[in-house]
C-alpha cells in the first residue's frame, strides 16, 4: 500500500513540476568516477570519487579533511575549466582564531574560506570561482553553478535543506564533482549524501623538529555507489611553503565580485 501512494505522489509530482523534477535513487545511472589520485579512490568502490552525487568528507579536530579537500580542489582547477566554491560563512563562522591547513593548532575547525590557502597547492585561479553568501542562498546558488555545468564544487558547510536535492540533481545531469567538508553533518545532509567518508587523526609526522604532516585513517561511513571498502590509513603531508598563506587574504571587492556573479547566475 505504502509503495502505491509513493508511486502516486511521484508520478504527480512529475505531471505538474516535469519529468525530471524527482528521482529515485535507484533510477539513477550508475556514476562516473573522478580520479582524484589520492588514496580515497580505493574507497569508493568504483575507482574514483562518483561524479553527479554528494560526497561527504567528516571528522572532528585536525584530522586532515580539509588538507585534503583543498589539495582536491587545486587538481581540480587544473583539469576543469570552471571549479567553485560554496562558502556558507554563516555556518562557519568568521576566520578569527582557526586552524588552518598546514599550522599546528589546537583543532581544525571551520572557517571562512580564503582562496589564498590553496597557494601552497599551486592552483590554477583562471577556473576558480568563490561564493561566500547568506545560509539561505547559498544552496540557491549552488545548484544554479551545479545546473551550470561547473565541473568541481565544494561545500564548506552544510546549505539548506530544501536545496540539497535541486543541487544533487544538477549535479547529476551535468556530471559535477561534488563535495562537502563538514565536522557532523546534519541528519538532511548525511542523508543526501551518496558517499561519507570519516576521518581520525592516527598521528602527527614531525620530521627535524618541524610538523610536515599527518597520518590519518579513513573510513567509509557510508556508499551508494558501491560495495563499502572498510577504511584506508595514509599520510597528508603539508605542501612546503603551507605557511605562506597565513599572510594572506582575499579583498572584500573580489567577494562582491562573486556574490554579484552568482546572483546574476541564479537571476
Amino acid at each position: 500500500m505504502q509503495d502505491s501512494q509513493l508511486d502516486d505522489a511521484i508520478s504527480a509530482i512529475r505531471v505538474r513540476f516535469g519529468s525530471q523534477a524527482l528521482t529515485r535513487a535507484a533510477e539513477l545511472p550508475p556514476p562516473q568516477p573522478w580520479s582524484s589520485g589520492t588514496p580515497l579512490d580505493r574507497l569508493t568502490g568504483i575507482g574514483g570519487l562518483p561524479r553527479g552525487r554528494l560526497t561527504l568528507l567528516t571528522g572532528s579536530g585536525t584530522c586532515g579533511k580539509l588538507t585534503l579537500a583543498l589539495a582536491l580542489l587545486a587538481s581540480a582547477t587544473h583539469e576543469f575549466a570552471h571549479t567553485v566554491v560554496i562558502d556558507n560563512a554563516s555556518s562557519q563562522g568568521d576566520s578569527a582564531g582557526r586552524a588552518l591547513p598546514g599550522r599546528r593548532d589546537k583543532g581544525e575547525s571551520p572557517f571562512s574560506f580564503d582562496p589564498w590557502a590553496l597557494l601552497a597547492f599551486n592552483p590554477d585561479f583562471g577556473s576558480l570561482t568563490v561564493v561566500r553568501l547568506k545560509s539561505d542562498s547559498a544552496g540557491e546558488a549552488a545548484t544554479a553553478l551545479a545546473k551550470a555545468g561547473a565541473g568541481f564544487i565544494l561545500l564548506m558547510g552544510e546549505i539548506p535543506e530544501p536545496w540539497l536535492g535541486p543541487l544533487e540533481a544538477g549535479a547529476n545531469r551535468s556530471g559535477t564533482v561534488l563535495i562537502g567538508v563538514v565536522e557532523a553533518p546534519g541528519r538532511a545532509f548525511a542523508h543526501a549524501s551518496s558517499l561519507s567518508l570519516g576521518f581520525s587523526r592516527a598521528e602527527w609526522i614531525i620530521e627535524r623538529g618541524q610538523l610536515v604532516g599527518m597520518r590519518t585513517i579513513a573510513r567509509c561511513l557510508k556508499n551508494r555507489v558501491a560495495p563499502p571498502l572498510g577504511e584506508s590509513e595514509f599520510e597528508i603531508r603539508y605542501p612546503q611553503g603551507a605557511e605562506l598563506f597565513l599572510q594572506h587574504r582575499v579583498s572584500e571587492t573580489q567577494l562582491q565580485l562573486a556574490e554579484l556573479e552568482c546572483a546574476s547566475a541564479v537571476v
